[in-house]
């Protein structure tokens, strides 16, 4: 929950959105376009948004940021420093900050690498999803297994010591053992945090329209390989923290930390969501509106035009639901006395017993006064946080 740090500012992440990408990935639901040549326009925009929301902000003080896409790799030097220039001189920074950016092994350099470490860069998600040549290709990457290794090697030696790796399973044609020896190279190349998703196929990508004719496994093979990356990961020195998320101790998220645990955080940039100031928005999924709204100073902006997408209070009838689907994403779950503490309410009443059924199916477990979702629990949770939190 939010908290006032001893600065006397309160803490807030930032989440910037670079909605650019060589070549878009026939999986990925996630903004982006095939348009770096508007980069500078964007960045322009983008620089205008934290200025216009650089006020809000007075009473915090950021503790992270984190540079998402899209392919924030594909930004040049120039640009980088621009960037983040931008952010040192609209917000309050703490000096622990982490400050993570997304890479693709296709786009990233030693060059690139150590400028941005130079720039105040401390943390790096690399985007792998496979170490076979052979899927990457299938799911439309632009690298190849040999270059993810190379990458990861170049961070070390630009000074990084804090490196996550994105692997995906359930993919099209995929053999278990062939995400089994990725994750046995992730862990070979000893990076810090590991997150691995099950492709989820969106109906407005191309896998999407592809319907039965992708060849998808089956939800047993799914089931088991979720499992066994939960078992690997554990055995390689990984603890896992929320249902995708594994990592040496001490090396979580702190970002990402922030959207399960109902801190406060700012996401600016087209598609960009955030939950701040006891409000959940986001903006659309339009970069050429975008540009045209940020991109001119505010006297000239259409006052008609409205760029969110969403926009609501958190009304106080909602928190607590809100609060329980999103500590249960995490492995140390509920408490159920911090619950009453923050809520006035009890929990297990609440749920009006439902919670035994899940404990005596192994979906569950009850460590003191928490409830957490065992890896059995975490395959089904959308079901079991639907019927937990169906209070009516």
């Amino acid at each position: 929950m939010n908290q006032t740090n001893a600065s006397g500012y309160r803490p807030l992440g930032l989440y910037l959105h670079i909605p650019f990408c060589a070549r878009k990935c026939p999986y990925c639901d996630f903004y982006s376009v095939e348009q770096s040549a508007l980069i500078d326009d964007y960045l322009c925009a983008l620089l205008n948004q934290m200025r216009d929301y650089a006020p809000s902000c007075r009473a915090y003080r950021l503790d992270t940021l984190f540079v998402g896409g899209g392919t924030p790799s594909l930004l040049s030097p120039r640009q980088w420093g621009r960037l983040l220039r931008g952010v040192e001189q609209n917000f309050r920074l703490s000096r622990d900050m982490e400050v993570t950016v997304e890479v693709n092994p296709d786009s990233a350099s030693q060059k690139q690498l150590s400028h941005l470490h130079r720039l105040g860069v401390n943390r790096l998600s690399i985007g792998a999803q496979s170490f076979d040549d052979t899927l990457l290709k299938a799911i439309g990457r632009l690298h190849s297994a040999q270059r993810i290794r190379e990458t990861v090697r170049e961070a070390r030696r630009a000074g990084f010591d804090n490196v996550s790796l994105d692997l995906m399973y359930g993919l099209p044609g995929q053999m278990p053992r062939q995400f089994y020896d990725s994750l046995q190279e992730a862990f070979a190349l000893d990076v810090e945090h590991l997150s691995a998703y099950g492709l989820k196929v969106e109906p407005n990508t191309p896998f999407g329209r592809m319907g039965d004719a992708l060849p998808l496994p089956d939800d047993d093979t799914w089931a088991d390989e979720y499992l066994a990356l939960c078992s690997m990961a554990r055995q390689a020195g990984y603890y896992q923290y929320e249902i995708s998320n594994f990592a040496k101790p001490g090396r979580a998220s702190r970002h990402n930390l922030k959207y399960w645990t109902l801190q406060e955080y700012l996401g600016l940039g087209p598609a960009a969501h955030s939950c701040f100031g006891n409000r959940r928005f986001g903006f659309v999924r339009d970069l050429k509106a975008y540009c045209a709204f940020y991109g001119v100073p505010p006297k000239h902006r259409d006052p008609e035009l409205s760029l969110l997408s969403e926009y609501r209070e958190i009304a106080p009838q909602d928190a607590p639901a809100d609060y329980v689907m999103l500590s249960l994403r995490l492995t140390r779950g509920l408490d159920t006395q911090e619950f009453s503490k923050i809520y006035g309410r009890d929990f297990e009443v609440l749920t009006r017993g439902h919670l035994s059924r899940y404990l005596e199916a192994g979906l569950m477990k009850k460590e003191g006064t928490r409830y957490c979702l065992t890896p059995r629990g975490f395959l089904v949770s959308n079901a079991i946080l639907a019927d937990l939190i169906d209070w009516d």
